[in-house]
């Protein structure tokens, strides 16, 4: 039988009902004394990290009780292990919260099996989007989209769910591309570090603030060859994005499913079922720390641009994804999916 994880009708109506005083008391009692574990779905040193522990850092100022924020890197499969703990292993009191690669969406549109319901989490903010690009090495043999289409390309990924792997092996059916993936890179440090080993000449999905941190741009080491996203990037105005380049409307329509990730940005989950007073107290806590210009500098200082978006609109973006037309989404899956699985 279904189990929905949603709040009873009568649940809200108490909530709603209830004085803000009390229900800000009600928080206060709960999280005193309390810590409040942060998954985040990363190894240590890149963006999802960086960001969990800012907010870390400064979330616990506004929550009533002032629980503490304990952040614990629990990498794997690309994010999707902590999306798989969050839905069916955490607890849902609201002493659980997660960050994880967006990429996770997509993969529950293309893999209807994976143990957990985007739509279903409690969505509580956030903090910017995620854009990413492919990187090359200045000296690498591709440094153009004609120079990517004639000749091969050797670019480290993650695990095949992330968009390290999944962006190229879409171009490269799309387009004619001829990105080599070589997978398995737990983390942005590990990546960076086989392309300044010389190990691979390109990676398929770095954020633009761990390569500005690697002082890669100022020296020329890298450059960015395109934008994974719906947008350019203003740090980066010249890097194409990967919809863009792409002239068949069908196919734009995939490439636009596969960085779909890229508008969910760096956002915080709860599991499904946390109290409705809880997950309100988390969503106002966190709309008002994005506002906190200490946060705000701290965020420019680490190289981070806050693209704040609420909880609630998070909820009706991951609801749209989740929704998305089946040809688009069989297209997708079948131009994605590993080689030995065709």
């Amino acid at each position: 039988m279904f189990r929905s994880f949603f709040p009873s009708v009568a649940a809200v109506a108490a909530f709603l009902m209830a004085s803000p005083a009390a229900r800000a008391q009600a928080t206060a009692d709960f999280y005193k004394g309390k810590s409040i574990n942060l998954l985040i779905g990363s190894g240590e040193g890149g963006g999802f990290d960086t960001s969990a522990r800012l907010a870390a850092q400064f979330l616990p100022r506004y929550l009533a009780g002032a629980p503490a924020l304990v952040p614990q890197n629990t990498p794997g499969a690309s994010g999707l292990r902590v999306a798989e703990m969050i839905s069916n292993i955490s607890a849902r009191d609201g002493t659980v919260m997660g960050i994880t690669q967006p990429q996770m969406v997509l993969n529950k549109v293309l893999d209807p099996r994976g143990r957990y319901r985007p739509q279903d989490f409690n969505w509580i903010g956030r903090l910017g989007s995620f854009t990413t690009f492919v990187v090359v090495r200045k000296d690498a043999p591709v440094q153009s989209l004609a120079d990517a289409k004639a000749r091969k390309l050797i670019v480290s990924g993650a695990a095949p769910s992330g968009p390290g792997v999944m962006v190229p092996m879409a171009l490269n059916s799309l387009i004619g591309t001829k990105f080599n993936i070589v997978s398995g890179y737990k983390s942005a440090q590990d990546s960076g570090l086989a392309l300044e080993r010389g190990e691979v000449e390109g990676i398929g999905s770095a954020a633009y603030e761990f390569v500005d941190s690697k002082g890669w741009l100022r020296t020329g080491f890298a450059r960015m060859l395109f934008t994974i996203g719906l947008t350019r990037h203003s740090a980066v105005p010249d890097a194409p994005t990967v919809v863009e380049i792409i002239d068949d409307p069908r196919d734009k329509s995939v490439m636009k499913l596969v960085v779909v990730g890229s508008a969910i940005g760096r956002a915080f989950i709860a599991p499904p079922g946390v109290p409705a007073d809880r997950v309100a107290a988390l969503r106002d806590a966190f709309d008002k720390m994005v506002k906190d210009p200490e946060f705000i500098a701290e965020s420019v200082k680490r190289g981070f641009e806050v693209e704040p978006m609420s909880g609630v609109e998070l909820q009706k973006l991951v609801a749209d994804a989740m929704s998305v037309d089946d040809d688009i989404a069989q297209r997708t899956r079948r131009i994605t999916e590993p080689e030995g699985a065709r």
